[in-house]
């Protein structure tokens, strides 16, 4: 995870100038990559800078994210052991950062390669916690499509790369 950090006062006067900086949780690390970007700008006294582009983090953190909110951004992610690119994922469903780290520790059921994988693993833990099993007689009438078309008026599934993160409401 990283993102551009661009030199305004070189931008304003229509000349790029930037480094990628490597998000960490750390405020102090990332203050100090731009600090010295600015230092070494061609425009005398730079000290204003705005994040021009992002790799593995969303794009919903904007231009002005703040550096304590990408510290927060990598933190969470590392916490739950996400790639940036599915944290970023669940920021854009949830639309910030601290809804999302509130979603992730309170409802947060699991990753599946499928909501129908999903739903069908929860309808048979409820079947069986009613002693029905699949050679129960009631078992041939229970409707999975069904159950899984309900189950998503209760629950937030986010696509990631290897599948759906569910999320319950």
């Amino acid at each position: 995870m990283r993102f551009y950090a661009a030199c305004l006062a070189s931008y304003n006067n229509g000349r790029l100038h930037g480094r990628w900086i490597d998000a960490t949780s750390d405020v102090e690390e990332m203050q100090e990559e731009i600090t010295a970007m600015l230092k070494v700008s061609p425009i005398r006294g730079a000290e204003e800078w705005a994040v021009h582009d992002y790799e593995n983090l969303p794009t919903t953190l904007g231009e002005y994210p703040g550096l304590q909110t990408i510290a927060d951004f990598v933190e969470l992610a590392e916490e739950h052991d996400l790639t940036g690119s599915d944290f970023g994922a669940v920021v854009a469903h949830f639309g910030t950062v601290e809804y999302a780290a509130e979603e992730l520790r309170n409802h947060y059921s699991g990753t599946y390669p499928s909501f129908k994988d999903y739903a069908e693993e929860m309808a048979d833990e409820s079947l069986a916690a009613h002693g029905i099993k699949d050679d129960h007689p009631l078992a041939q009438f229970f409707d999975y499509e069904a159950y899984a078309r309900d189950l998503t008026h209760s629950c937030s599934a986010v696509e990631v790369n290897n599948g759906v993160m569910v999320f319950w409401s």
